[in-house]
């Protein structure tokens, strides 16, 4: 079983120009406060900045950044919205926002740099 499927992360479309990752929080998916731990957001948003990156190329991650905004609870379906910001040759920048379903929320904001090569 991958990571991904651990943790519960569906990918529910996967374009160049828009990757959707989704995840509900779980009881294994807390912190000490009952709030979703952000390592869960993290590999949210990560998977898919893996997914967008390496639909064209052979990609990974060379930087990224997270930045919190509000705490998912338990039960909320969240969704990772990946679009590109800037495709080169070698580098490329990715946005990613990570939504509460139910209200579209933006919960957190991830950036993230691949460096890339064409696949063999």
């Amino acid at each position: 079983m991958s990571y991904a499927a651990h943790l519960g992360l569906t990918v529910q479309e996967a374009s160049p120009e828009l990757t959707r990752v989704t995840v509900t929080v779980g009881h294994a998916g807390l912190n000490m406060h009952g709030s979703a731990h952000g390592g869960l957001l993290f590999s949210l948003a990560d998977e898919a900045l893996a997914v967008i990156s390496n639909l064209d190329a052979q990609a990974v991650a060379i930087e990224t950044h997270l930045s919190f905004f509000r705490a998912a609870r338990p039960g909320d379906a969240l969704m990772a919205l990946a679009t590109p910001e800037r495709v080169g040759r070698t580098l490329a920048t990715y946005r990613v926002e990570i939504r509460r379903e139910t209200d579209w929320e933006l919960m957190a904001l991830f950036q993230g740099t691949v460096s890339r090569r064409e696949k063999k």
